[in-house]
């Protein structure tokens, strides 16, 4: 494990500094990246800064991706946000760097990287960079970066409903909130949903499925269903806090059809206090304790995966 000193030193040492996250991005993807991306141009003159990466959040507006050259890859500090496992990262060049930083909150199963910065205590990794930026002499000037950062953490923590959700999460969102962000906004634009949004969400809670005994919920969207909501199958599986709300759920899951892998599909995990994480790395997946994805499982796969979460479940009732 490296320590936030290290990292400054090697931002300092490098004029090129390209910021890689993880594929499919969420909001602490995608605010860790644009963040820190930010807080680099505001206190270093003259780096250049790209942020990396073809994925797109759908949630809320973030800037337009940088491109740059094999050749500037070559040449950078690369630093990869919110990734557990090297597979995941939403441009594999990463690897072409000099130095390369992992910088992350998930359990490090997958160790990659030239320096490792994880902490998995952490809600966010936005979080982390929340306590870098404040521990840094350079801090943070301005509220676009703590606009970001905040985005990242009130997302990953489902408005600090999570059970990682810590008083240094807490202290964390109200560092950033410091910086005069406007509050209400963020929470209109992070999740108030248009009226074809509500109408899917709708479509979702009638068709789903539940285990006898009620504690997982759980639905199989096909192709056929997406091409009707004109949705990607990631843009659905963001829908799944849906089913998160329901007081009988001790777990819930989207899956939804693989584009272009008939037979196969990805998806979402999430808990109240099982650890899901444990079962998508069983099926070349990952991520946090109470919130998982995993991809191109067959449908006899994921009768498996819901029996492993009763399982969970009932293990962890004893």
């Amino acid at each position: 494990m490296m320590n936030c000193s290290v990292l400054t030193k090697l931002i300092d040492r490098y004029e090129v500094i390209t910021i890689f996250r993880h594929e499919n991005p969420d909001c602490d993807a995608m605010g860790s990246q644009f963040g820190l991306k930010k807080w680099i141009e505001d206190n270093y003159d003259g780096k250049m800064v790209f942020a990396l990466g073809n994925g797109t959040c759908s949630q809320t507006v973030y800037p337009e991706k940088d491109v740059a050259a094999d050749e500037v890859i070559k040449d950078s500090l690369a630093i990869v946000l919110d990734t557990a496992n090297p597979e995941r990262v939403d441009d594999q060049r990463y690897a072409l760097a000099d130095t390369v930083v992992k910088l992350d909150h998930h359990p490090n199963a997958t160790p990659f990287g030239d320096y490792i910065l994880v902490n998995d205590k952490a809600a966010a990794t936005c979080e982390i960079l929340a306590f870098y930026f404040a521990q840094e002499k350079d801090k943070i000037t301005s509220a676009k970066t703590a606009e970001y950062l905040y985005e990242g953490l009130l997302t990953d923590t489902l408005c600090f409903k999570t059970n990682n959700t810590t008083s240094e999460t807490l202290q964390a969102a109200s560092y950033l909130a410091g910086f005069g962000i406007d509050l209400n906004q963020i929470n209109r634009n992070l999740f108030d949903k248009s009226y074809d949004d509500f109408r899917f969400s709708t479509y979702i809670r009638d068709r789903v499925k539940v285990t006898e005994n009620k504690k997982i919920g759980y639905i199989i969207l096909e192709e056929e269903d997406l091409h009707k909501w004109h949705l990607s199958g990631h843009e659905a599986r963001n829908f799944i806090d849906e089913l998160g709300n329901i007081k009988e759920f001790r777990a819930w899951a989207i899956f939804t059809a693989s584009k272009g892998e008939k037979g196969l599909y990805d998806g979402s995990l999430r808990s109240k206090k099982i650890f899901v994480n444990k079962i998508a790395y069983l099926y070349n997946g990952g991520g946090h304790n109470n919130a998982a994805g995993l991809k191109k499982v067959t449908k006899d796969q994921i009768d498996e995966i819901i029996y492993l979460m009763q399982n969970a479940i009932k293990e962890s009732e004893k």
